[in-house]
């Protein structure tokens, strides 16, 4: 899939948007289901789904666990602003076990993660890019995914007011 040409001006609304509902509709789900399964009124899930109001984590995380996506997928799709992304790894969980692997690096480094040197850290991400483009894919790693999930679910703070 080619990403079309994107202007500057979109915004967060308008990615994340185009991310929910291509994951949506790449699984299947009606704006009714998918609202159900989230336990959200079918309005509340139609407003998320367009983007309007704040950008909600606890939605995602609650979209992804019905849709099975991946919500760093979604959030990292806004930083890049390409909602492709994220749909093109809803199925292979590619930024969760990026994010597992940040997880375990700030667990085992802890505050000697200030003094690791930007130039180490830009050779293992142009490495790793290299070898997954050469290869291909990530590779499947399902054990390790299931139990970096469960750490991250633990981790991440609920959410509240």
């Amino acid at each position: 899939m080619t990403p079309p040409d994107r202007s500057s001006q979109d915004s967060d609304s308008v990615v994340l948007s185009a991310a929910l509902r291509g994951i949506r509709r790449l699984r299947g789900f009606s704006s009714a289901e998918t609202a159900a399964g989230m336990n959200l009124a079918l309005r509340t899930y139609q407003d998320f789904e367009a983007g309007r109001g704040r950008l909600n984590i606890d939605y995602i995380h609650r979209f992804c666990r019905f849709v099975d996506a991946d919500p760093d997928a979604i959030i990292a799709s806004l930083a890049i602003g390409s909602p492709e992304f994220a749909i093109r790894c809803s199925s292979n969980k590619f930024m969760r076990m990026v994010m597992i692997g940040i997880h375990q690096l700030n667990e085992q480094l802890g505050d000697r993660l200030a003094n690791v040197e930007a130039r180490a850290v830009v050779a293992v991400v142009n490495a790793s890019v290299r070898d997954l483009v050469e290869s291909g894919s990530g590779g499947e790693a399902s054990a390790w995914l299931q139990a970096g999930e469960a750490e991250l679910r633990r981790a991440r703070p609920k959410p509240g007011r």
